[in-house]
């Protein structure tokens, strides 16, 4: 069996994310997830994957579950983060993003969560996210020189959109740092 079912997604901490908030069963993680101005506008998710991500996280312990009865529903499953998803979420939001690809997605999740930790978390995140993102861009602009053709094309593609992404960190962070931590129950 191949290691790669073992390691949570991205997708796999953003549900961490939500339901440290509060204890939710599964359809109003999702309906939650689709609001409007929620994580959904960084990505969607199909409710298959999202239900496996779910049994996935409650089989790494990440997640417990208690049945719960509603009035006009059947028992339905409630999941709480336990302490080592707990741990889990707290390390993702600390780890900058390994490739610039990933910034659009990943990196705007964990500001999706930037109120719910400690503002120092934010301020570390940034300055190491800042420092990752210099050093592509270091190595893409010691490529440069000697590229030609659609090889020049590309990497001046990447040098802009790496400034870009440089920019948008720095004008970012000070905003990151300035948000109050948000208290979880």
């Amino acid at each position: 069996m191949s290691p790669r079912p073992s390691l949570p997604l991205r997708l796999e901490y953003v549900l961490l994310g939500l339901i440290r908030r509060r204890p939710v069963h599964g359809y109003e993680l999702l309906a939650r997830w689709n609001e409007a101005g929620g994580i959904g506008l960084v990505w969607r998710v199909k409710p298959g994957r999202f239900y496996a991500a779910l049994d996935k996280l409650e089989h790494m312990e990440y997640l417990s579950l208690t049945l719960v009865a509603g009035d006009a529903f059947p028992l339905r499953k409630e999941y709480r983060i336990t302490a080592a998803g707990e741990q889990a979420f707290l390390d993702w939001m600390r780890t900058p993003v390994p490739a610039a690809r990933e910034l659009r997605q990943d990196f705007v999740a964990k500001l999706y969560f930037a109120t719910d930790v400690d503002p120092r978390v934010m301020e570390e995140l940034f300055s190491r996210q800042l420092s990752a993102c210099r050093r592509w861009l270091d190595a893409v602009q010691e490529e440069l020189p000697s590229a030609i053709g659609f090889e020049r094309q590309v990497l001046t593609f990447r040098v802009r959109q790496l400034q870009f992404v440089r920019e948008w960190l720095q004008d970012s962070a000070p905003a990151a740092s300035a948000i109050p931590a948000r208290r979880i129950p």
